[in-house]
């Protein structure tokens, strides 16, 4: 675009980004690099050129990763109960059928 003088005055080309490892990014890879982007375009996208609107964003999905750890843990939580609620009958039948046994076991003794 610069070449062809179809960028903006006083645009900076991007660094070469070399494809070997595109997918292996580090924090300080010239991917992030924003040099030239600041004051070359006046009509910017919000979430480009305003601070606020990205700190909204992050803000945003940090509250989207809470609504869905929060349903996570209510399934959870229900999965539990239930889990419970069978283990306890299981527990309640068992010691029925231990006092039955119990019973049984002394009249077939005495006899």
């Amino acid at each position: 675009m610069i070449q062809l003088h179809k960028a903006p005055l006083g645009a900076i080309p991007p660094l070469p980004i070399p494809s070997k490892g595109i997918f292996q990014l580090d924090v300080d890879s010239d991917i992030w690099q924003n040099v030239g982007l600041e004051g070359c375009y006046p009509d910017a996208p919000a979430w480009l050129a305003d601070e606020s609107v990205r700190k909204g964003i992050k803000l945003m999905l940090e509250v989207d990763h809470c609504n869905e750890e929060e349903r996570r843990l209510s399934r959870e939580q229900s999965i539990l109960q239930e889990w419970f609620s069978m283990e306890w009958l299981s527990v309640q039948i068992a010691l029925k059928s231990a006092g039955e046994c119990k019973f049984y076991c002394h009249i077939t003794i005495s006899q």
